[in-house]
C-alpha cells in the first residue's frame, strides 16, 4: 500500500531539521506532526520558510501590545517532540501492510524521515529504505510539470502538500493505464 508524505524542514548544508511531516495511506489514514524542537530562531532568519512554512504551522500569537515575536504554539496537539514522532511514524507505517513511499522531489523527505530515528542504521526494519519520487514516475511516462494537477491551497503545509502527493500519483497512474 502506498503511503505519500511530505516534510518540511531546514536545512542549512549540514543537517536536515524536521519541522513538520504529513502523511497519507491509500487507505485514507493519515497523520500530521510539527516538532516541538525544530530551531524557530534559525527558521525566522530563513526568509522563504518564514514567508511559506511558517504561516501553516499552529503558532500562538503575542497579543497586541506585547512585545516578542509569535511562537509555535507547544501546546497544540499536532506539536510533538521528535521521539513522539518517531513512534507515530513508525505506528503509521508499521500498521500500513507492504508499505510504499512516494514524495514529491523525495531525496531530502526520505533523509528528513530516516533522520527521526537517528542514522539509517537506526532506521526500523519495516520502514522502507527509500522513498519513490513522483517527479522520476512523471518522467518516466513522459509527463510534464504544466500537466501534473495544480494544488489549490496548503501549499507547504506538510499534510495538505501529502494529501496532494496522493492527488498526483493518482494522476501519474491513470496516464500509466
Amino acid at each position: 500500500m502506498k503511503i505519500f508524505y511530505d516534510t518540511e524542514f531546514l536545512d542549512d548544508g549540514k543537517t536536515i531539521d524536521l519541522i513538520s511531516i504529513g502523511m497519507v495511506a491509500e487507505d485514507g489514514r493519515e497523520l500530521y506532526a510539527v516538532s516541538s524542537e525544530f530551531d524557530q530562531g534559525a527558521v525566522r532568519r530563513h526568509g522563504w520558510l518564514m514567508a511559506n512554512v511558517w504561516p501553516s504551522l499552529p503558532i500562538k500569537k503575542n497579543p497586541a501590545g506585547q512585545r516578542g515575536m509569535d511562537q509555535l504554539d507547544l501546546a497544540h496537539p499536532d506539536v510533538r517532540p521528535r521521539k513522539q514522532i518517531a513512534r507515530l511514524v513508525a505506528a503509521f507505517i508499521g500498521d500500513t501492510p507492504a508499505p510504499d513511499l512516494w514524495a514529491y522531489y523525495s531525496a531530502y523527505d526520505h533523509v528528513a524521515l530516516a533522520q527521526l530515528w537517528g542514522p539509517m542504521s537506526d532506521l526500523p526494519s519495516w520502514i522502507p529504505m527509500q522513498t519513490c519520487d513522483l517527479v522520476q514516475e512523471a518522467k518516466r511516462l513522459g509527463v510534464t510539470p504544466a500537466d501534473m494537477p495544480t494544488q489549490a491551497d496548503g501549499h507547504h503545509n506538510a499534510l495538505a502538500d501529502a494529501r496532494h502527493n496522493r492527488v498526483m500519483a493518482k494522476y501519474l497512474d491513470s496516464v500509466a493505464r
